[in-house]
């Protein structure tokens, strides 16, 4: 097993993280210090972060969190603005499963699993993320094709939704879509690539796994259903 993917599946980092500390010179295996993130290691190795033994869970903690607005999901932030892991009790060591950016709201999952937090973010498993997008007025059918089949939305990428509904509340035009990509700020870029005004962005789903009636800023446990269905996904990849 690679190092890193090993720190990444304690729960301790993620990926990314756990390859940026080696490289930092903050982890040792068998009392060596590694520099090399691709590293080969057995799990019975003595394998130290910042001189504290790293060692894989049996039991792992996942929760629901309603993101309010204003927040942005990361552990800390040079600029002092508030964070999702400001939100969640400080006996918690867990990871955020993606991002939402600082005005999106709704749902994200924070987990201390790598490998399900991994399987949940990688392409292949396409796993569908509803929103809902505000705006002020309603998609032509010849819009809803574009999106669906593809529109540029600059840095060499293409984004793509399911436009599944449109109503109008009171003023407003409420769109439900969906996505399968998760590529930074789609839905946002989709919309200013568009020229369409965008007044609010809400999470509604996250696969299987529904917001429901949590209040803004609050958490929960998953259910036996909602971790059944995580369990499978993570069993594909």
């Amino acid at each position: 097993m690679k190092l890193f993917k090993f720190i990444a599946d304690s729960g301790l980092l993620s990926r990314r993280k756990a390859q940026e500390e080696i490289k930092s010179a903050m982890v040792t295996v068998n009392g060596k210090l590694i520099l090399d993130p691709f590293f080969e290691i057995n799990t019975k190795d003595d394998i130290r972060y910042d001189q504290k033994k790293i060692q894989l869970k049996n039991n792992y903690t996942t929760i629901l969190l309603h993101k309010p607005k204003g927040y942005i999901s990361s552990k800390s932030d040079e600029k002092g603005r508030k964070t999702i892991f400001e939100l969640i009790p400080k006996k918690f060591s867990l990871n955020h499963v993606g991002r939402l950016d600082k005005d999106t709201t709704g749902a994200i999952l924070l987990t201390d699993n790598g490998q399900l937090s991994q399987s949940l973010m990688h392409p292949k498993n396409k796993i569908e993320k509803e929103y809902l997008a505000v705006t002020d007025k309603f998609l032509e059918n010849k819009t809803i094709d574009k999106i669906k089949k593809g529109i540029f939305i600059g840095s060499n990428q293409k984004g793509k939704a399911k436009i599944i509904s449109q109503e109008k509340v009171k003023n407003r035009i409420e769109i439900k879509m969906i996505l399968k990509q998760g590529k930074k700020n789609e839905i946002r870029r989709i919309f200013k690539f568009l020229d369409l005004r965008l007044f609010s962005l809400k999470r509604e789903r996250i696969g299987d796994i529904l917001l429901g009636d949590l209040p803004s800023g609050s958490w929960r446990d998953l259910s036996k259903k909602e971790m059944k269905y995580l369990q499978k996904i993570q069993s594909k990849s």
